[in-house]
């Protein structure tokens, strides 16, 4: 069960893109941009723990987005519950879903490994 619907806030981090090595270009997350968002509902969904070489710890969580708000995008990283989460995946069309939904992002944070 999600937590307060519609009553959390997130921080979304853009990182502007910058020169690399031979030629590439990577992310700049020391110099990122960062956005307060309101009116989101999220919630942890799963989690695991794998012990191979080397404990690794996968949690997955769902942020639902209200309508009208700033489209997140796979090159995006989002901060909530103390943690920053990666996109997983290709984030939802909130048109999909009709007009009084907004974007659906599936979120993964991966730790040890």
């Amino acid at each position: 069960m999600p937590g307060p619907i519609g009553r959390q806030s997130v921080t979304v981090i853009e990182a502007p893109l910058v020169p690399g090595d031979y030629g590439t270009t990577v992310r700049d997350w020391d110099n990122a941009a960062e956005l307060t968002i309101g009116g989101c509902t999220i919630d942890y969904t799963s989690n695991s723990r794998a012990r191979q070489a080397g404990d690794q710890t996968i949690t997955r969580a769902q942020l639902y987005m209200p309508r009208r708000a700033l489209p997140i995008t796979t090159d995006m990283r989002v901060r909530w519950d103390g943690r920053t989460w990666e996109v997983d995946g290709v984030p939802s069309h909130a048109e999909g879903a009709g007009p009084l939904s907004g974007q659906t992002v599936a979120l993964v944070e991966v730790q040890g490994g």
